[in-house]
């Protein structure tokens, strides 16, 4: 089989040829970038000859492609997302099953670090099956070399803005209700719920009436308001990097008060002291230096 690699400044993706059915794969990648790398990207789509210029066969591939398939084993067609390098790589891949003609969702992580994230995904999904709030869990694998984790595919879409919204703080409450472990208060004294961990615009799908979370890796009990001030920090980081995280936070205060207060949480400082902590010791480990110092700016202003 013939792929097409389309290459980012992070990483690669590999999609095959797609029926007009299938193209549901190519929502892999969401051109965020400049409007340059947008109209690669769209004349990838668009052309064939554009995408022959790419053309790699799958003994070329630079990964264990029929270990993937094995791992799998279905008959199916998959495109897949490298991941950023580094220790917590994973490849991501959208699939469609030729046999049911079903779409689906699939991670296949190598990596010790990845699959420890990936094994914690797993157990979200079983905790939240019967919630509205992720995908269906359709099939998992660990295996000595590997981990494997099929979700049921959601069509849904991005939301149309990433300013904070109130719907979006209304997920956030929904979170509040589930918890991986028996504790519901930390060390410091505060409430602890279960929180994403990378709650952002591109981790969240809009399906009709619905709103679902996908990406679930870096899920664990937090202080409640993890997910409300990672939302809104990491959009600022991402889109106004030149805003200092206080006045980003400042900014909100109206949404940020209003999520508190359905918890019955006076005064919120102490667990956004806690969120920025928590943010500063995760972007210094991955050697971070820009966001790191946003966060630990933030933290020696509340302390």
């Amino acid at each position: 089989m013939t792929y097409f690699r389309f290459k980012t400044f992070t990483t690669s993706y590999y999609f095959p040829t797609l029926q007009t059915h299938q193209q549901y794969m190519y929502g892999l990648y969401s051109a965020y970038g400049s409007k340059l790398s947008k109209i690669y990207w769209n004349t990838f789509k668009k052309y064939n000859i554009v995408r022959s210029l790419t053309a790699i066969s799958e003994e070329e591939l630079p990964f264990p492609y029929h270990q993937v398939k094995d791992a799998d084993g279905t008959n199916c067609l998959m495109a897949f997302n490298m991941g950023s390098p580094g220790i917590e790589q994973k490849i991501s891949i959208l699939g469609y099953d030729n046999d049911t003609h079903i779409p689906f969702f699939a991670k296949f992580s190598q990596k010790l670090a990845a699959q420890i994230l990936t094994r914690n995904e797993i157990k979200i999904y079983q905790l939240l099956k019967d919630s509205s709030l992720t995908p269906q869990l359709l099939d998992y694998k660990i295996h000595p070399e590997y981990v494997y984790l099929k979700a049921e595919f959601v069509e849904g879409k991005r939301p149309k803005t990433t300013e904070l919204t109130m719907p979006i703080v209304e997920l956030c409450l929904q979170l509040k209700e589930f918890h991986l472990t028996a504790s519901r208060i930390d060390k410091q004294g505060l409430r602890l719920a279960l929180a994403h961990g990378d709650f952002c615009p591109w981790n969240i799908l809009m399906q009709e009436n619905q709103i679902k979370l996908i990406d679930w890796e870096l899920a664990k009990d937090r202080p409640l308001g993890f997910d409300l001030f990672t939302y809104i920090c990491q959009v600022s980081l991402l889109f106004t990097p030149n805003v200092e995280l206080l006045q980003v936070i400042d900014n909100h205060s109206s949404l940020i008060k209003h999520y508190f207060t359905k918890c019955n949480i006076d005064n919120y400082l102490p667990y956004l002291k806690a969120f920025a902590m928590e943010k500063a010791i995760y972007e210094k480990s991955k050697d971070n230096q820009s966001a790191y110092s946003k966060y630990h700016q933030l933290v020696t202003i509340l302390s």
